[in-house]
């Protein structure tokens, strides 16, 4: 293959574990007081919920935060710390490193400009990825074509000689499929593979093994 083109969220990093373990640092004075099983109940039912910013001040006030000053301070101190407490998951630097060695890389992500562009630099991206393309930007979400398209034509690649990887069948595979691209599926456990959507080329654990995964091609 000539070309790897990444998705980023549950790709390159796992949203959860970095959600609850965001949570349980900028919280840690509410958290502290609380019964280790309260602790546990409150991060995994933020991690369920896939709260967010905006999200912050209802789910707190339904955990019981009554106090609205402290309600604020909670949020405040997961705003400005969220992306700064972002990790590349172990071994995917590496990996990416090998690759760039050998292939053309490319990064497409869902999302509005400030946050997927606050995740690219505190992962240093640009290391690897000469192009990145963010939807918020771009006007359409994958899996429109287009956006796999324009992809492919900053790669200056053929369809049949890139592969797409990503977490989301229907956002990463699907949207491969539909430009004549392979795709390898990285399994996350909040997603199903849909019974309408044809087979990915390899279906791997964690982004990190894909060079194995492709190697044995």
């Amino acid at each position: 293959m000539q070309a790897y083109i990444f998705d980023l969220d549950d790709t390159l990093y796992d949203l959860s574990r970095h959600r609850a373990r965001h949570l349980r640092r900028a919280w840690a004075s509410w958290l502290d007081e609380l019964p280790d099983h309260a602790v546990t109940a409150v991060l995994e039912r933020a991690v369920q919920q896939r709260i967010f910013f905006r999200d912050m001040q209802t789910f707190l006030m339904d955990a019981g935060v009554d106090d609205a000053a402290l309600r604020e301070e909670l949020v405040a101190v997961s705003q400005r710390t969220w992306f700064t407490d972002l990790e590349l998951d172990a071994g995917v630097a590496g990996m990416l490193s090998a690759l760039a060695q050998t292939a053309r890389l490319g990064l497409i992500t869902n999302g509005p400009s400030w946050t997927q562009r606050a995740k690219i630099e505190q992962f240093q991206l640009a290391r690897w990825f000469p192009t990145m393309i963010v939807s918020g930007e771009f006007g359409y979400d994958k899996p429109d074509p287009r956006i796999f398209s324009a992809m492919l034509d900053a790669l200056a690649v053929r369809a049949e000689d890139a592969v797409m990887v990503g977490d989301n069948p229907d956002a990463d595979v699907r949207g491969a499929h539909a430009v004549g691209m392979r795709a390898v599926w990285v399994q996350h456990p909040h997603m199903q593979y849909p019974d309408d959507l044809d087979p990915p080329w390899r279906t791997i654990p964690h982004v990190r093994t894909l060079l194995d995964a492709v190697s044995s091609s």
